[in-house]
């Protein structure tokens, strides 16, 4: 019902898309098994549960005519249902989150392993590998974030698969990570970082040429990154909270400058805007 009236007016059908019976399936059966510690978490969140609901949302979606936009693209199986629904011709679209591409689920087994989990949860080498390769080669349309904030304390509060939380300060980190991993160290074009962190979405839901292009008429929203920035990442280089999963990551590039319709607002880290 809800996807033909998405197709009936146009629209585009946002999915966050898990097979909610093996979820709740791997929490009980990880229970009964005594293995509900956080880092088991990607058992519950899995690759099966990826493969199929998106499949199963794209079938219904094919049915009713929609459009549809994945929300956390988090493993290889989701990333090649988009894939064939797109070889097909469908209005399909998916999206990654950069923690995806610069994490796994052994990072879950860190002391403060639960600050890295978002839903759903991280995955395998293969899984991060093979989402650079649709961001790099297509596939994926859009690098987003997942901007849950919380403080470092009720972000590892969870430890349990019942209880850890998901959200990042990942907002402030999205732009230069993936110019960072994506142009300076895996050869991504400066055309394909501009598709995926602004261009694309702006396509995808409308608002092109007003955002993301550079154009009369559009709106003087730009960022200047610097791409001799060199250094780890610091908590100080970051403004949304006491801890970010990025500190001490090894940046090459990073922005400076951030312009809204026209006017300085960020220069070198201080903050030039109303609050």
């Amino acid at each position: 019902d809800l996807m033909g009236q998405v197709a009936a007016h146009s629209g585009l059908m946002f999915v966050h898309s898990e097979d909610d019976d093996i979820v709740q399936y791997m929490y009980k059966k990880l229970t009964e098994e005594e293995r509900t510690q956080w880092y088991y978490i990607h058992e519950v969140h899995n690759n099966r549960s990826e493969d199929l609901s998106f499949r199963r949302v794209l079938r219904v979606a094919e049915w009713a005519g929609a459009a549809v936009y994945f929300v956390h693209v988090s493993a290889r199986e989701g990333l090649n249902a988009v894939r064939e629904a797109r070889s097909r011709g469908l209005p399909v679209y998916g999206e990654t989150l950069h923690n995806y591409v610069s994490f796994t689920a052994e990072d879950y087994k860190k002391p403060d392993g639960p600050k890295y989990h978002t839903y759903p949860s991280l995955k395998s080498e293969e899984d991060r590998v093979a989402l650079w390769d649709g961001l790099l080669k297509g596939g994926i349309s859009s690098m987003a974030t997942d901007g849950s904030c919380t403080d470092f304390a009720m972000k590892v509060a969870g430890r349990t698969i019942h209880d850890v939380s998901g959200g990042h300060h990942g907002i402030e980190t999205r732009l230069g990570i993936t110019y960072s991993e994506g142009v300076a160290k895996r050869g991504m074009s400066l055309q394909r970082f501009v598709d995926v962190t602004s261009a694309n979405a702006a396509r995808i839901m409308g608002y092109y040429p007003r955002k993301g292009a550079i154009a009369p008429g559009s709106d003087a929203d730009l960022v200047l990154i610097d791409p001799a920035i060199r250094k780890p990442l610091s908590l100080s280089d970051l403004h949304l909270g006491d801890y970010s999963i990025w500190e001490g990551w090894e940046i090459s590039g990073w922005p400076v400058t951030t312009i809204l319709r026209g006017k300085v607002v960020v220069e070198n880290g201080r903050f030039f805007g109303n609050l």
